[in-house]
């Protein structure tokens, strides 16, 4: 009877073991196969074997648009056999069931979706080995897996640039310096440039003070009109929840706002047609 007593609290400890690694396991984990987990591994493994890094911010099991991201390229063998050559898989999970990721993997998605101002997914960023992201992609355009890495691979040119011109810009001083920096982030979307290369944005703007190669009124501009854009959206959310409490005099006045704040952007084109809409 002890002897079984034995085996029944040996299994119990091999369980509670394997309980206590599996919650990094998804349930559908054959989608990511061949991923890793840390974002401290991942950079390892792109420095040694001289790769970048692939991260997607997902939802595995809330996020429709995730999961037809994975079932159409990221799952797809096509994906797995080409991505691999070039790049190393980090996924950041954000599971409704948080059973599904381990402590360490939520505090993780926490950090680096702060860090790289993640506001929906899936997003995907492609970084250089230090984790630093030279191209960013939100949401899935439906684009078959072949054609969807093909312009994942295509932007690693984008990498090849920004490091041929910083390497430049350290053997350079004032003006000059300012437009090889210049050089180095433009093949990199300018809202990705804003929010993740703001220290050289700073050099450049300090370097070019009298703005002699129209670098600091160009990134001045840029600036601002995130900011303006950030403004617009926090007034057009604000316009709607008062819209659904039945205040329509206060969200159109608020719609009217949002739209003087920045009239080019997608949202400020499409609030005059939800005023005709909405508001007779």
């Amino acid at each position: 009877m002890k002897k079984r007593n034995k085996q029944i609290g040996m299994i119990v400890a091999v369980v509670a073991l394997l309980v206590s690694v599996l919650p990094n396991v998804q349930a559908d984990d054959k989608h990511y196969e061949g991923w890793v987990r840390s974002f401290a591994e991942a950079k390892e493994l792109a420095a040694k074997e001289g790769k970048s890094i692939l991260m997607e911010f997902t939802g595995s099991d809330w996020c429709p648009p995730c999961k037809a991201l994975h079932k159409n390229v990221l799952g797809t063998d096509t994906f797995k056999n080409e991505i691999t050559k070039d790049f190393i898989l980090l996924v950041l999970d954000n599971p409704r069931d948080k059973s599904l990721v381990s402590d360490a993997e939520q505090e993780q998605y926490k950090k680096l979706s702060a860090q790289y101002k993640v506001t929906g997914v899936p997003t995907v960023f492609l970084a250089d080995a230090e984790g630093k992201p030279y191209h960013k992609q939100v949401g899935y355009s439906g684009d078959p897996a072949d054609k969807w890495v093909a312009n994942a691979r295509g932007k690693i040119k984008v990498l090849a640039q920004r490091d041929e011109f910083f390497a430049q810009a350290s053997e350079a001083t004032g003006v000059e310096r300012a437009k090889l920096l210049e050089k180095a982030i433009s093949g990199i979307d300018s809202a990705v440039a804003l929010a993740l290369y703001g220290d050289t944005i700073d050099e450049i703007i300090s370097l070019d003070a009298d703005d002699t190669a129209g670098l600091k009124g160009k990134y001045a501009g840029l600036r601002q009109g995130a900011i303006n854009e950030a403004k617009q959206k926090e007034l057009f959310a604000e316009s709607r929840k008062l819209f659904q409490a039945g205040d329509k005099e206060g969200a159109k006045k608020l719609l009217l706002e949002a739209q003087a704040v920045a009239p080019k952007t997608k949202i400020g084109q499409q609030i005059p047609k939800i005023i005709e809409a909405n508001f007779k």
